[in-house]
């Protein structure tokens, strides 16, 4: 009997790949890369005549071998690699380009024909000196040299441009060299720049100086600068529409040349650690401001003082719609038409020890409240709280009324005159409609001072009592109290809000971080004025503390 498997050798056997002799010949003669090649031609060869053969062993035909070898595939689609992003418009590739640093945006020379020179008319130039020196100088070499360097790439920058506009500049650098930024000044006063914005620099005695071309066409300055830098304005900037100076000195005929009424495109302020020298007072007449913000309080490296300037302040902004003031109280302190304001916000930082006898003066009073009755939404700190207390006597609030006001948002404290201020204040606001409340973070006073927790403990007993004031009965209907604990005298407060919220209909209690929910079950007990009010516990976003505010923080001693 045969052995199947010598059958199928046999065949094997049978089968015969025919090379052609020319083929032969000529790879004997090749070598090389030609070599290579013929090799794997005749690889291929041999292969598919042995494929070949081997179907025809096993009978299958010719269409069935061809369907066999050839699978079906679903067709591809062809890529497409168009670079799309170099058809744009120069236009749109330098708005793309806008936020990156210079240094980047010539580096994109390198990609094409077609960015080449794309730089040359890049509108906004953002010359970072950080960003130069870590991606040119290793950190071996001295630190003088590499900064001498970014300002020659400054230079040659601005040299090397096509002849466009500049639209913008923007400057991030630690080494001031006063020379160079005035420099830099008369360059942007050559190409009417709109835009100008010069921060982190470092102190310098010298001035900057504006020359009088710059004044008339920027449109947003930006002064940020470590340590206070005088101005030596030339002209009134009459196109001005955005001004945000940190750690400035202003004189006053800078002040006036900034901030008034010859500046009529003037909508934002924003003033921080600005130093005013010889001025009494502080008038701000722009006609078209918008929003005003001032931070008189030194916000560098968390070293707090009471104040950049002690002037008095008096702003007539008839367009005026936001208002934010943080710091002591001033001197004097008053808004004059201002009839379209919608939000105010006064935080009174109090007075650090060995401050006392040059602010004892400074009270707040009606007087020098003078416009915030305008005001739709108002933001309270505790210190403005305490004054509206009946135990300040002398003060006389009868004829402060906030008629517009329908949102308040104030800071307590656990004590019975800070809570007192808080009637007084809803007494004195007969439109309210929504009233937020945060109790402020204090400091926990340690055991050994036993006198002044005795005093503070004093001064926290206070109870609810039913009492008529309008906007309780008639318009509040959301209470919002966050950062409450389960004392006594807070629990007093809400009591006091369900009794004689009227028309209430939702209240959010959050309670602090750390305190148990369980502690506020008995809110539910408690009497309410209004059936329709429902009371929840959301979670309590914790806030950030601004540096400056924690010196604030701390509860007051002298009550």
């Amino acid at each position: 009997m045969v052995n199947p498997n010598t059958r199928l050798q046999s065949k094997f056997n049978c089968i015969s790949v025919q090379i052609p002799k020319s083929t032969k010949q000529r790879n004997a003669s090749l070598s090389g890369a030609g070599f290579s090649h013929h090799c794997s031609r005749l690889h291929g060869c041999r292969l598919f005549s042995f494929c070949e053969s081997f179907f025809v062993c096993l009978n299958l035909g010719p269409m069935q071998m061809a369907s066999s070898c050839k699978r079906s595939r679903t067709p591809r689609p062809k890529k497409c690699f168009a670079d799309r992003l170099s058809a744009l418009p120069d236009d749109i590739l330098h708005r793309i380009l806008s936020d990156l640093d210079f240094l980047d945006v010539v580096r994109t020379s390198v990609l094409s024909r077609r960015w080449r020179f794309v730089w040359t008319s890049m509108p906004y130039l953002n010359f970072n000196m950080d960003w130069f020196v870590k991606h040119n100088y290793n950190k071996k070499v001295e630190l003088m040299e590499p900064r001498y360097k970014f300002w020659d790439f400054i230079k040659w920058a601005l040299l090397l441009r096509d002849g466009s506009q500049i639209i913008r500049i923007c400057l991030y650098t630690d080494n001031t060299i006063t020379e160079q930024l005035n420099g830099l000044l008369r360059v942007a006063a050559r190409q009417k720049v709109q835009e100008l914005c010069f921060l982190d620099g470092d102190y310098t005695a010298d001035e900057l100086q504006f020359p009088r071309v710059l004044c008339e066409t920027l449109t947003q300055l930006t002064v940020n600068f470590r340590d206070t830098i005088p101005l030596q304005v030339t002209a009134v900037f009459s196109s001005l529409r955005s001004l945000n100076l940190t750690r400035v000195l202003i004189s006053c005929d800078v002040a006036e040349k900034l901030l008034s009424r010859d500046c009529v495109r003037l909508e934002n302020v924003y003033l921080e650690n600005c130093q005013v020298r010889d001025v009494e007072e502080i008038n701000i007449l722009a006609c078209n401001l918008k929003n005003l913000t001032i931070v008189n309080v030194c916000t560098y490296e968390k070293f707090w003082v009471v104040g950049s300037f002690d002037s008095k302040l008096r702003i007539c902004a008839p367009n005026l719609i936001s208002f934010c003031y943080i710091g002591p109280m001033l001197r004097g302190f008053a808004l004059l038409n201002t009839m379209s304001l919608e939000s105010a916000s006064i935080r009174l930082l109090r007075v650090p020890r060995g401050y006392e006898d040059e602010y004892k003066n400074h009270l707040l009073c009606p007087a020098r409240f003078i416009g915030l009755n305008h005001a739709k939404a108002l933001t309270l700190s505790t210190l403005v709280v305490k004054y509206f207390c009946p135990a300040y006597g002398e003060l006389l609030w009868d004829t402060f009324i906030l008629d517009n006001l329908n949102h308040l948002e104030l800071e307590l404290r656990y004590n019975a005159n800070y809570i007192e201020g808080l009637v007084n204040l809803l007494k004195f606001s007969p439109n309210l409609e929504a009233l937020f409340i945060r109790f402020k973070e204090g400091r926990q006073i340690p055991r050994s001072q036993r006198k002044i927790r005795k005093a503070i403990e004093n001064r926290s007993s206070w109870e609810s009592r039913v009492e008529d004031i309008a906007c309780l009965s008639y318009h509040v209907k959301i209470i919002r109290i966050s950062n409450i604990d389960g004392t006594e005298i807070a629990l007093e407060l809400v009591k006091f809000l369900l009794q004689n919220g009227k028309v209430l209909e939702k209240m959010e209690i959050m309670p602090r971080k750390g305190e148990r929910k369980k502690s506020f079950s008995k809110l539910v007990a408690f009497p309410k004025a209004s059936s329709k009010v429902v009371i929840s516990f959301p979670e309590y976003a914790q806030r950030k503390i601004p540096w400056f505010d924690r010196g604030d923080s701390d509860p007051e001693y002298d009550g």
